[in-house]
């Protein structure tokens, strides 16, 4: 009895300083698969009492889902006086035309208004400098040129006197239409000088007019797209006294299974140690870029162990990275709201206070969420970053040899720290033999697991309240969906294998006994396929030509671009 009261106090103790350390919780309404969320009384009262205390006031995502402003210029057009670049010529037409400033800067008041009226501090979240996308060196416009750090300086000072009430600002100098000078390109002002000289003063140059303005406003910076040594050097030579740092929780992504790496550490370390805020980035709902477009995906057990793991790193904040719905039932999102109220919960309590509102269903909902929250981290998203948006993955996969898609851009990150955190960073040759087993059977063993969850939902479904019900079997449904991409990796991943072996003088008849039971439970999977009936027949009848024929490596068809990450 004892030993527990003194556990009951130190966790009690625990939730304090936790509570205590995150002085920004940071939301925002919308997201890109789903950017028509209201700014309305119901939404913000929702996030408010979930215990956001600040609020995003856009999307800001590179597409510009909802017209959403990306940029200052978005909201502002061009300061007077200044001069145009190509990018301007291409957006002012595109982006930019004047209805379009006028109707962002109307919805941007509102929310700032709403803001106000609930108590948030208030965020607006922009790329700089713009320049003409694909970014194309040399950029036509340069942190390094005077002209380019005084358009900025400009427009921070139009933000300011044109929209009252937003008190920081988040600042990516790589995407959202942001691009910087490689030290190694053609750019004459930039060649031979350290990006964390560059970038610095740049940084700094904003922050400080910020400040002048907002003598209590934060200019937050997203070191995004910058290596490692890159960012250690660069916060060494800003300026606390102004500058915070909205950092991704893992320096490849934010991944719900991979949170707070080592790199996540020791920026909350370095940071700290110049008394200067930072705010680590999660998902603290259901839509995430992983998942994308799917919106309904309950894994609440990930979604509090992310927010556990990063907030033991002590950063000042937490902020979520892809959008918030909370007009819709979300459970990862309440319990983001019982981890804001409660650090300290335990797993099991956390489930069971989440479920309550589900009454009778409540036990087998918690199973439902606890096994969907356990396959949500067995999902090898370290292979690459094609691994992400699974549900716009084609089940349907070609015949050919199985690749893993690699992903990278001429970035410091790219090219050098994001090599560790994926294992397939481009597709200069074939994966190895095991990194095709190691990827099948982890897919496989997530497979299993939303198998296992899948089976406990219908027993559940018509015991889940009305008010639930839509939701939970949305949930369900997205749920295969993710299960059948997963198989359908497996499937493709171990067909390649079985045929390489095969040509490779093992036992042809244990490997077309094998191949025959796959390829009928990936026409299963995949619903029915034409190509994989033609592919049976030829194993059934010459299975030497069907193993000289099919799962051969050959160049991209083109066929499957985008997601799918084993066909190409």
């Amino acid at each position: 009895m004892f030993m527990k009261k003194i556990t009951a106090l130190l966790c009690m103790l625990y939730g304090m300083q936790v509570m205590a350390q995150l002085k920004y919780k940071v939301g925002f309404l919308g997201a890109p698969s789903w950017p028509h969320t209201e700014w309305n009384d119901s939404n913000m009262q929702k996030m408010k009492d979930l215990g956001f205390n600040t609020m995003q006031l856009n999307i800001a995502w590179g597409y510009r889902p909802g017209d959403e402003p990306l940029n200052l210029e978005d909201v502002l057009g061009l300061p007077a006086g200044q001069r145009w670049t190509a990018g301007d010529s291409v957006y002012m037409d595109s982006l930019r035309r004047p209805g379009q400033v006028v109707e962002r800067g109307r919805r941007l008041r509102q929310r700032i208004g709403i803001c106000r009226k609930y108590g948030f501090r208030t965020i607006f979240h922009f790329g700089a400098p713009c320049v003409l996308y694909p970014a194309k060196e040399p950029l036509d416009q340069c942190i390094s040129d005077e002209a380019t750090v005084a358009r900025y300086v400009a427009l921070i000072k139009d933000l300011h006197a044109q929209y009252p009430g937003v008190d920081d600002l988040l600042c990516y100098t790589y995407d959202q239409n942001a691009w910087l000078c490689s030290e190694f390109g053609p750019c004459p002002r930039c060649h031979g000088v350290p990006l964390p000289q560059r970038v610095s003063k740049f940084v700094n140059r904003l922050a400080r007019t910020w400040r002048s303005l907002n003598p209590h406003g934060i200019f937050w910076w997203e070191p995004w797209e910058l290596s490692a040594g890159e960012t250690y050097r660069t916060v060494d030579l800003l300026d606390s006294t102004c500058i915070g740092l909205s950092i991704h929780s893992d320096i490849a992504e934010v991944q719900v299974a991979l949170p707070a790496d080592r790199w996540f550490r020791n920026i909350v370390v370095q940071a700290k140690g110049r008394k200067m805020p930072v705010i680590g980035e999660v998902w603290t709902g259901g839509p995430t870029e992983e998942v994308e477009p799917y919106l309904h995906i309950a894994a609440p057990l990930a979604t509090l162990h992310a927010l556990r793991t990063v907030a033991s790193c002590s950063p000042d904040g937490i902020k979520e990275y892809y959008g918030n719905i909370p007009d819709k039932e979300d459970p990862n999102l309440r319990m983001t709201g019982i981890f804001f109220h409660q650090p300290a919960i335990g797993d099991d309590a956390a489930l069971a206070e989440l479920a309550r509102p589900y009454g009778v269903a409540a036990r087998d909902v918690a199973m439902y969420w606890r096994l969907a929250s356990e396959a949500m981290a067995l999902y090898p998203w370290d292979v690459s970053w094609m691994a992400r948006e699974i549900g716009r993955s084609d089940p349907a996969h070609l015949l050919t040899a199985a690749v893993l898609k690699g992903a990278s851009w001429q970035t410091p990150s790219w090219q050098s720290t994001r090599k560790t955190a994926f294992m397939r960073t481009d597709d200069t040759a074939q994966p190895n033999f095991w990194m095709r087993e190691d990827i099948q059977l982890r897919c496989e063993q997530a497979a299993l697991k939303m198998e296992d969850a899948l089976k406990v939902a219908p027993g559940v479904r018509d015991r889940v309240p009305v008010v639930y019900k839509a939701v939970f079997v949305k949930s369900m449904e997205e749920l295969d969906g993710i299960r059948r991409r997963t198989l359908a990796y497996a499937y493709h991943l171990r067909e390649t294998n079985l045929a390489e072996m095969a040509r490779g003088g093992g036992i042809r008849s244990a490997c077309k006994e094998e191949m025959k039971s796959l390829l009928e439970k990936d026409r299963a999977n995949q619903g029915g396929s034409a190509d994989i009936d033609e592919a049976l027949r030829l194993l059934e009848k010459d299975s030497d030509k069907f193993f000289s024929t099919y799962f051969l490596p050959t160049p991209p068809s083109g066929k499957k671009e985008g997601w799918t990450i084993t066909s190409q």
